[in-house]
Formats: structure tokens, sequence, C-alpha cells
């Protein structure tokens, strides 16, 4: 499970920080559904990858886009897990006077994957 963050310039690290630390929680919360080995999911699962946004980007000042494994009863879900997801986001990120718009765009895909890594034999 991955989940890309971009930002533009005026996201102050205190927020980034606080995203590092919470969004695979969050992730890992929402996204958990009743089912078989794909559907258990812990924070350690989902990996982060923050880049800052070209200066000419329109939109939002925080875009995270999260890309999931597609099973019926998240794909049949999909906008309440986003909401849920942007709830909980906002609720960490926000201070009066340190607003930012935020867009989360949920991803449920069909995820075929294979790794190699050097001195260990496949599986």
């Amino acid at each position: 499970m991955n989940a890309t963050i971009v930002y533009k310039t005026n996201v102050k690290d205190s927020i980034l920080d606080n995203l590092a630390k919470a969004l695979p929680g969050i992730i890992a919360d929402a996204l958990e559904v009743p089912g078989g080995k794909m559907a258990i999911v812990k924070p350690e699962q989902v990996s982060l990858e923050f880049s800052q946004a070209s200066p000419r980007d329109v939109g939002s000042d925080i875009k995270i886009m999260i890309f999931a494994r597609s099973l019926f009863p998240r794909s049949s879900r999909e906008k309440e897990l986003a909401a849920e997801i942007l709830e909980k986001v906002v609720s960490i990120s926000v201070k009066p006077d340190e607003e930012h718009s935020i867009d989360i765009r949920l991803y449920l895909l069909e995820i075929g994957a294979e790794e190699h890594i050097p001195g260990h034999q496949a599986i």
C-alpha cells in the first residue's frame, strides 16, 4: 500500500512531520476490512512518498494519493473511505493560523508486484 503526498512550499515541515507519523495509521485503520490476508492492513505496510509541488502546480496545498488493493468491501464504499481519511488528516494538520487545502484521492487497483533483492532467492 502506497501513499504519495505532494505539498506546496507554504506547507510547514511540522505539518509534514505530523502527516508522516499519523498517516500510516489513519490509512491502515480506514482500509482494513473483514476478509483474508489481503484485507489486513498494518501501519508498517503503508509506504509514504513526499514530494514538493512545482511552483506551476495549481490546486490544493496538500495532495494525498493513496494506492491500495481493490477488494469488494473497500471498492463498494471508496468515497466513504476517502472522506474518513480526509476528516482524520484535517484534524491532525489544522491550526487556526496554518489552514491548508487538502485533497485525498483513493485509487483501488488490482496490483501485481515482484521484487528482486541481490543475494536472496526468489520465492
